[in-house]
């Protein structure tokens, strides 16, 4: 915009404003007071002025405001990302395990010619690398010709753990700050059908690093750190999604990308396979890499590093066993860093007898897998206790269970969690699709049904009884407030989870839209004015008339404001579960709070002044709960907190999960027994997820050693 114009803009909005204002004035010396009808057209007149007013100004100030990012402005936003990113990683990376010692993976370009598309293309690097030394790895990949780099890999590979540690390791200190920043996103996100590579980056970062929207940054910086390449993206799990939707994605990033744009993607390599040949085009210059198998040797050498210098006979056998193949169970299971790991987490970190690797156990690789991931929960559960620091680590203490949890419910809870997935079809576990996978079409309806007659029996009952209201009276108007709750309760089983905002970028058009509920302030005068006379039998109409206009008239702009406040939340790679639950949460009680607050104090006091400070406060308690029922929850877009806490109570009744279950889900979390991706949870491996859907017989707890 031009600079000359700008300030022209806030002065003309000023006008504006108070040409609204004076239209006020006016059509309030028109009327008579008395007049209840017009009375309300000048409160819906006020009414509008205000919101209006809000509207023009928040206007005002999104073109008063510069639109141009400068170069410098960029420079500070790509300084703040690359915290912000390498804040949340560096926890996810403690909580899983690969901080102080991780384990030593051999990764090189594989010799797959449908998949390694010209190797001459690539450029002159080595790519090679160990797991437990990534900076080597992470220069070659910046020595790249075109900085792509495909991870592949079987079942527990470490694919996922390698982005992670070439995330930390390239928003290290060494960091060149020209380098791209990268942002590890979950390809579950991203429909390329609707949307092009550079809009879901954009869109992201946009709703997932919401620092990016302060007004130091300038507009837009998102968009401009995409377009100008300052992002990198590390996309995890292309085998997770459809075939079909799989070799979308290799479409898409083949039409998206130019010779100066680049990527690290993890994949299965079965399935990469299958979408490269389904999409029929290879992905171009893309440095393709693969885990060399660890053998004995490696995983007896990594784990002899953590056990102390002379582990005792009993380790000795065991270690033989794993290296001459003697124990080809434990040989078997150690070729891959997940069953290194779980043998490390279950066996040497509490220090537990070894005896049982050196039998029948250690020589069936399916049994003692199984045996392996029955006793991790309650080893973790045992070595981090709430509050403190994981056991052998150093780290801030949110990243321990905040919680104690009884590892054979730990365990049932979990498994039917698991259950739960795998018979849906899917590794993501989304709090709010909780009640939409636990009940079908006729239990939901039963159970919002049921929650509309509770509540409408406790409204009726309390309204009869303390209120002193006939029956007849006050049962219809306690089912009436239920209605808010069953409306609320049936959006909110196949809703998305939502949140408040105040930011006036790119939202002042809705505000506009929203003024126009105050056209429906009368419909809202003469609802409060009636449930008035209702609720208080001994009212004169004319004192319920007067209660319902205040009401209405404390209302208006907080109904508006309210509205148009409620926004989805970004459901991106760096919005947390339980963080997306609280925001949920925090919005259901807003909504619920501003008009049955507002309402209530004013019909209080119009009640208190006219009858007494007992009829007032009576008065204002009934018809405050019965505003923030029917119109709270009727107003709520985003109500999947009541859904999900109807769905919680039901699973909770039949003994199948906690009453606190976003409490059990963060701190299995914390413990490593699941991970964050974006804003659903899933099992930290699918193996583990598989071995509780089938239910295996929890076996005996290893001994600890003496």
């Amino acid at each position: 915009m031009n600079r000359r114009r700008s300030w022209i803009v806030l002065p003309a909005a000023a006008l504006c404003v108070a040409a609204l204002g004076a239209a006020v004035v006016v059509v309030f010396r028109a009327v008579s007071a008395t007049d209840s009808p017009n009375v309300a057209d000048a409160v819906a007149v006020a009414l509008a002025a205000v919101t209006s007013g809000v509207a023009l100004l928040g206007w005002a100030r999104n073109r008063a405001a510069p639109r141009v990012t400068l170069p410098d402005q960029v420079s500070a936003a790509k300084d703040t990302l690359t915290a912000l990113v390498r804040d949340a990683w560096r926890g996810e990376s403690m909580i899983r395990g690969l901080e102080p010692d991780p384990i030593p993976v051999v990764w090189q370009l594989t010799d797959d010619t449908g998949l390694l598309h010209h190797r001459h293309l690539i450029g002159e690097g080595r790519l090679e690398g160990v797991g437990n030394a990534v900076a080597e790895l992470a220069r070659d990949f910046l020595k790249l010709r075109r900085r792509r780099l495909v991870i592949t890999g079987g079942p527990g590979a470490g694919k996922t753990t390698l982005a992670i540690q070439l995330l930390l390791e390239l928003t290290g200190k060494e960091r060149d700050p020209s380098d791209p920043v990268p942002v590890l996103l979950s390809l579950s996100s991203w429909d390329p059908a609707a949307e092009d590579l550079r809009s879901w980056l954009t869109r992201s970062l946009e709703r997932g690093y919401e620092a990016l929207g302060s007004a130091e940054f300038g507009s837009g910086v998102a968009r401009e750190l995409v377009r100008g390449g300052h992002i990198l993206p590390v996309m995890d799990g292309l085998d997770e999604l459809p075939r079909p939707h799989r070799a979308a994605i290799v479409r898409a990033l083949n039409a998206s990308l130019d010779a100066a744009e680049s990527y690290i993607l993890t994949s299965r390599t079965e399935e990469l396979a299958e979408a490269v040949e389904d999409a029929k085009q290879p992905l171009p210059s893309a440095a393709v890499i693969a885990p060399a198998p660890l053998t004995p040797a490696d995983a007896e050498g990594y784990l002899r590093t953590c056990l102390p210098p002379e582990p005792g006979p009993v380790w000795e056998n065991v270690l033989e066993g794993l290296r001459t193949g003697e124990l080809g169970g434990l040989s078997q299971l150690t070729a891959t860093p997940l069953g290194v790991w779980l043998l490390r987490a279950v066996y040497i970190d509490p220090h537990a007898d070894p005896a049982p690797l050196a039998g029948l156990l250690g020589q069936d690789q399916e049994e003692l897998r199984g045996h392996l991931w029955d006793g991790l929960i309650p080893v973790l559960l045992a070595a981090r206790s709430p509050g403190a620091s994981p056991t052998g680590r150093t780290g801030p203490p949110e990243l321990t269970p905040r919680h104690g949890w009884d590892a054979g419910e730990t365990r049932r809870h979990l498994s039917y969690l698991a259950r739960l997935l795998s018979r849906n079809g899917t590794r993501d576990l989304a709090w709010w699709r909780l009640g939409e996978l636990v009940l079908g079409a006729d239990e939901r309806r039963r159970a919002a049904t049921t929650a509309c007659l509770v509540v409408g029996g406790i409204f009726g009952t309390v309204a009869t009884i303390a209120g002193e209201i006939h029956p007849l009276v006050a049962l219809p108007t306690g089912f009436a407030a239920g209605f808010g709750v069953l409306t609320a309760t049936l959006r909110g089983f196949t809703g998305t989870p939502g949140r408040v905002s105040v930011e006036f970028r790119g939202r002042v058009r809705d505000l506009a839209q929203q003024i126009t509920i105050v056209l429906l302030l009368r419909i809202l005068i003469g609802m409060v004015s009636v449930s008035g006379a209702a609720l208080v039998a001994k009212a004169e109409p004319g004192l319920a008339i007067k209660a319902g206009f205040w009401a209405g008239f404390a209302l208006g702009p907080g109904l508006v404001l309210i509205r148009w406040m409620q926004q989805p939340t970004p459901l991106t790679a760096a919005t947390t579960p339980y963080h997306a639950w609280r925001a949920s949460r925090a919005l259901a009680i807003l909504c619920g709070v501003v008009p049955g607050v507002g309402g209530g104090v004013v019909t209080g006091l119009v009640g208190g002044l006219a009858n007494g400070p007992w009829f007032g406060i009576k008065l204002g308690v009934l018809s405050g709960a019965f505003l923030a029922l029917e119109l709270g929850l009727t107003m709520l877009r985003h109500s999947v907190w009541p859904a999900y806490l109807i769905t919680v109570r039901h699973l909770a009744e039949q003994g199948k999960c906690p009453k606190d279950l976003m409490d059990f889900l963060d701190d299995a979390h914390r413990l490593g027994l699941l991970r964050v991706v974006g804003p659903v949870y899933q099992f930290r491996h699918a193996d583990l997820q598989d071995h509780l859907a089938a239910g295996t017989r929890l076996t005996a707890r290893p001994r600890q050693e003496a």
